[in-house]
């Protein structure tokens, strides 16, 4: 849900969840509970009926998809439907794509519970506080690292948080930054953070991958790309503040906020990663089975301490912002067909023979599909879409280029390409905020920094794959 939802997961005013909200939910929540259940016990006829409810609520729900997702979803439809006719393979593919996307379904929902207590914590509004008091030549590194950790840990319920930083007393240059800050910073979690779609799409399109074999070498690349950030709005952005400015002074961080913030995240990460190593689960579904109750756990602290929200107010909450998912599971599950359905007619052989006589072979190899998937993803094809479609038929290995590289490949592009896609749910939730077209906020304000990204991004990859995994 890191990207290509439109809508913000908000806290809704009491009354407000309706029945169309309620039996989405519902689905949606029973879909993932069944793909769990059928995880854990090997059972396909659990599998089966989640399939079947997935479908149900896609067919519910779909009237309400925007309409960008939905002019998505379907042309990828049709594209893989003419793909697999010839070779009779169109209900095969279908049926291929609804089993896999159930674990994002699980990913989506596990997620929307964590977004309500994160956006009530003391701890993260006390540390939002101090970010938003740093002076001029702070705030750039500030906020990009802040929005890169909370992001990790809470998706975008950090962008929720972070943003009203945006509404302050900010001359147009300032809030542009900021806004750019925030981005990026997010969306580098995408290298390495297990409750972003992006690993979750990598770890299932390469199965012999596991979570800490890409965050290994994932978490330097996100800090090499938080470094270049701030170092591209330093050389290009940044303004020296006017002579007689007052410089605000920063608000203290406890040691106590710290504490409790690294305590949910420890708790938070450490059993998620148990349980999928205890039970041989994928991380999605670890996810689902572990940040639920962790989530009530946290809001019933809250709760009981006299914060704000209560757990009726939660559930009203996940009610509401559940169904929203909506157009993310139609683009994944479209994305999931074409894949299948290219991999019936595109021989990888072939492919890896045709860049081999044009001289694409390893370091070649990775800059290539870089820009390439740059490219792609800047004329508005979403990252989700070209990663489960090169997963199906990219040789990497033949090309030079090993699974692990080729995971950081996918993940970076999601990272520092999302933020230059004007079709990406990041790029459209800040034209909100700032007011500016999203042509603007894509190509003006990020392009350039995607491209250098790519470039900081291929060389740190081609040391790993030369170096390290050889």
């Amino acid at each position: 849900m890191d990207q290509t939802n439109t809508d913000t997961m908000e806290t809704p005013h009491p009354g407000k969840v309706n029945f169309r909200n309620l039996s989405g939910a519902f689905l949606l929540f029973l879909c993932s509970a069944l793909a769990s259940t059928g995880a854990l016990g090997g059972w396909s006829q659990y599998t089966v009926a989640a399939s079947m409810v997935l479908g149900l609520f896609v067919v519910l729900e779909i009237y309400r998809v925007p309409r960008q997702q939905l002019v998505t979803g379907v042309c990828l439809v049709l594209i893989g439907s003419l793909a697999a006719f010839p070779e009779g393979g169109v209900i095969d593919s279908a049926v291929k794509a609804t089993k896999g996307t159930l674990i994002f379904a699980a990913l989506f929902v596990a997620v929307a519970f964590l977004q309500y207590p994160a956006l009530n914590s003391p701890s993260m509004y006390a540390v939002r506080e101090v970010i938003v008091s740093q002076p001029p030549g702070r705030r750039y590194a500030t906020l990009t690292l802040s929005a890169h950790f909370f992001g990790a840990l809470t998706n975008f319920a950090a962008m929720s948080l972070l943003s009203t930083f945006l509404y302050g007393n900010l001359d147009s240059n300032a809030r542009e930054r900021m806004a750019c800050a925030m981005g990026r910073g997010f969306t580098l979690a995408a290298s390495w953070s297990p409750f972003f779609v992006s690993v979750a799409v990598i770890l299932y399109i390469m199965p012999e991958m596991t979570w800490l074999k890409l965050a290994m070498p994932g978490v330097p690349l996100a800090f090499l790309l938080l470094t270049y950030g701030w170092a591209f709005d330093r050389l290009t952005h940044r303004k020296p503040p006017l002579a007689g400015t007052q410089v605000p002074v920063p608000v203290q961080l406890k040691a106590e906020t710290v504490f409790k913030i690294a305590v949910l995240a420890v708790v938070l990460v450490g059993t998620i990663i148990f349980v999928s190593e205890t039970l041989a689960v994928t991380m999605p579904i670890a996810i689902f089975l572990v940040t639920p109750l962790i989530s009530i756990i946290w809001q019933a602290l809250l709760s009981r301490q006299g914060g704000q929200g209560s757990l009726s107010g939660m559930a009203e909450s996940v009610i509401e912002n559940i169904p929203k998912l909506r157009a993310e599971i139609i683009v994944f599950l479209s994305a999931n067909f074409l894949g299948y359905s290219a991999a019936l007619i595109i021989d990888p052989a072939v492919v890896s023979t045709s860049l081999i006589e044009a001289g694409i072979h390893g370091w070649s190899a990775i800059f290539v599909l870089l820009v390439f998937m740059l490219l792609c993803t800047m004329l508005m094809l979403h990252p989700l879409v070209l990663i489960v479609l090169l997963g199906q038929i990219f040789p990497g290995e033949a090309l030079g280029v090993q699974q692990v590289s080729l995971a950081l490949c996918m993940s970076a592009i999601w990272g520092v390409g999302t933020p230059s896609s004007p079709a990406s749910g990041l790029t459209l939730f800040m034209t909100r905020i700032l007011q500016r077209s999203p042509w603007y906020l894509s190509w003006r304000l990020n392009a350039a920094y995607s491209f250098g990204g790519v470039i900081v991004a291929g060389i740190y990859i081609i040391i790993v794959n030369r170096w390290f995994l050889m």
